[in-house]
């Protein structure tokens, strides 16, 4: 995973009054983690931030802060968001070591179309959409990409089958299932036999008039 660079500022802004005047002035308050010195409150440039956010599709970004002129390598730990407008409010870095095993989720992304879609109108069933992996950070993958052309209907991808990259171990059962294709949906339509509403009919009219008849015949008993 190529690290993205962006730079960071110590902040000594930490009252909550002092971080949201902070904030209007177009700052990004930040704290790292993993130093060994204890949580160190940082400063970035907001649009910069976003800007870095927009153009990865990546869900572990590794980033290097520049932090006063001293490179940093970090993993974002977590994005905090207004409930409302979804502007970032305060990110979370941790600090990890380019030999260090690191444990992250990255996508899965189908390539290519299934045979039993494709020939025989099945439907892909993307099962796990991400994976848990472990590796250094240069192994790190931003995504995992898996070839689907050869599923048919009814068959099944588990992460067993999946090749792994260089580096990097999958932390997941090797049993849990990925993609499947299964059969396409056929909706029968279910019409009436012909003639089944006539002697439908029939057979009310005749019960009716067998009920007619009872009354009369009761009648004739009583004279």
């Amino acid at each position: 995973m190529k690290a993205i660079e962006l730079a960071a500022n110590a902040r000594t802004a930490k009252k909550r009054n002092q971080v949201r005047a902070l904030r209007h002035t177009g700052s990004l308050p930040a704290v790292i983690y993993g130093s060994g010195n204890g949580a160190e409150q940082l400063e970035l440039d907001k649009k910069t931030f976003q800007r870095m956010m927009a153009s990865t599709s990546a869900t572990a970004v590794l980033v290097d802060l520049n932090l006063d002129g001293n490179s940093r390598l970090a993993l974002i730990q977590e994005v905090q968001h207004h409930p409302l407008s979804r502007q970032p409010l305060h990110v979370d870095f941790r600090e990890v070591r380019k030999d260090q095993q690191v444990h992250v989720t990255v996508p899965v992304v189908p390539v290519g179309e299934a045979v039993g879609v494709k020939v025989s109108g099945g439907n892909l069933e993307h099962v796990m959409r991400q994976v848990h992996v472990s590796g250094t950070p240069d192994a790190l993958p931003e995504m995992i990409e898996v070839d689907i052309t050869e599923l048919d209907i009814g068959h099944t991808l588990h992460i067993s089958d999946i090749e792994k990259p260089e580096g990097v171990e999958f932390l997941e059962n090797a049993g849990n299932p990925v993609f499947s294709v299964s059969r396409p949906r056929v909706e029968v339509e279910v019409t009436p036999e012909e003639g089944e509403g006539e002697e439908g009919a029939e057979g009310e009219e005749g019960e009716a008039a067998e009920g007619e008849a009872k009354p009369e015949e009761g009648g004739g008993d009583k004279k």
